[in-house]
């Protein structure tokens, strides 16, 4: 195995290692949300998400599209079509955060604030902002993979550090959409 492809796997690896550890926050966060509602019973506060949040998910849903194919146009050889791909992926995970800060937005004027009395609200809230720290992660690192695209770094045998982004941008994606279904259903 050559030296570049040990390079490869290993960034592969801590990729994994990093998602892997994410996982684990959540997990910690929906199952102490699950035995939180468990202990207080009739007394858990039902909340309604905001239509924003249906809103957001379908911007990452869009985003994680565009991204997917910058990999595709970067496999191709298709500089320009990578910095557009790349340039609309960014547009839509900006209207994430934007429909997600109209959502809490929406959950204040319901009277569903971070602190309070309201345990369901309040990790409704910790879990949300929890994925938005992330998130701004995945963003700037989409960021520096837009800037490196103008720059024609990214080509057909350059197209690693372009996949580990987006294979992270891919798993914010997917873990937004297992978090919005845990709050739907198990609300």
């Amino acid at each position: 195995m050559s030296s570049s492809l040990k390079i490869q796997k290993a960034h592969r690896t801590l990729l994994m290692i990093a998602m892997f550890s994410i996982v684990m926050l959540f997990a910690g966060l929906t199952s102490a949300y699950i035995v939180s509602k468990g202990a207080l019973g009739d007394k858990w506060d039902m909340i309604i998400l905001p239509t924003m949040f249906y809103w957001s998910t379908g911007m990452i849903i869009i985003s994680s599209i565009f991204a997917h194919f910058s990999v595709k146009y970067a496999l191709s050889d298709k500089l320009l079509l990578i910095t557009r791909a790349l340039l609309f992926a960014i547009l839509f995970g900006v209207l994430f955060l934007f429909f997600q800060i109209l959502g809490w937005y929406n959950l204040v004027n319901s009277g569903k604030f971070l602190a309070g009395n309201n345990v369901a609200s309040s990790y409704l809230y910790v879990i949300t902002f929890t994925h938005l720290g992330h998130l701004i992660g995945g963003l700037v690192a989409l960021l520096i993979a837009f800037i490196k695209s103008i720059n024609k770094k990214y080509n057909s045998s350059n197209v690693n550090g372009l996949r580990l982004v987006i294979r992270f941008w891919h798993f914010l994606g997917v873990l937004w959409i297992y978090l919005f279904l845990f709050l739907l259903f198990l609300n």
